[in-house]
């Protein structure tokens, strides 16, 4: 009889968790981007990309996103991802120039910049959560016009991707190609405590 009793608790907490995870992705994160869209709406603007997993930085910005909804802040989630990350954009820019005018001609180690974006998913949704991201985006500036309105978050994810390639991206061209350059992008959707809702994204380029 306690056999029975003890199964059943067991089935009833499986039964639990099994809900949880289908409801909202589990461990806090209740939609995750689709790395598919991105694309889509890439080439929507005639922009050849192939993105790449990243599964370390998949890791990172989920468990960022998931501090994010216990109750740190929101500069203390994207510092957290920019230090995990080791994305120092301004001397990392300079030492790969500095590689290129040197004609080095091999880039080693390999180095990835990368910017984050945190919006509250109702500005999102509302295309207000977009007005810093043409600042961002450099040579990609008319691109990301096209892609407006910028509300939803693949669109987004797209835009700052490009403001990541608007920045470094060209070196490729600028080397014929000898640098290789790879494209990730990730997002993830938490609640906070307040039940706010917010995006956590990152868009990342390697260079080898």
């Amino acid at each position: 009889m306690k056999c029975k009793k003890l199964l059943a608790l067991v089935m009833a907490a499986v039964l639990s968790v099994s809900m949880l995870t289908a409801c909202g992705g589990g461990s806090g994160v209740k939609d995750t981007l689709s790395s598919n869209g991105v694309e889509k709406q890439l080439e929507e603007v005639d922009i050849d990309i192939d993105l790449t997993t990243d599964s370390h930085m998949n890791n990172v910005v989920r468990a960022a996103a998931q501090n994010l909804a216990a109750g740190s802040s929101r500069s203390a989630v994207t510092n957290q991802i920019m230090n995990e990350m080791n994305w120092d954009a301004l001397s990392q820019l300079k030492n790969v120039w500095n590689q290129i005018l040197g004609s080095m001609g091999i880039l080693t180690p390999s180095i990835s910049v990368g910017l984050v974006q945190i919006v509250s998913s109702d500005q999102l949704a509302a295309n207000q959560g977009s007005g810093g991201l043409l600042s961002l985006v450099g040579t990609h500036r008319q691109k990301v016009i096209e892609m407006s309105p910028i509300n939803t978050p693949e669109r987004f994810a797209a835009a700052l991707l490009l403001g990541v390639d608007g920045t470094v991206g060209m070196i490729s061209d600028a080397t014929n190609d000898i640098v290789n350059v790879g494209y990730n992008v990730c997002g993830y959707e938490v609640e906070d405590p307040n039940g706010n809702d917010y995006w956590v994204f990152a868009a990342q380029i390697t260079i080898a």
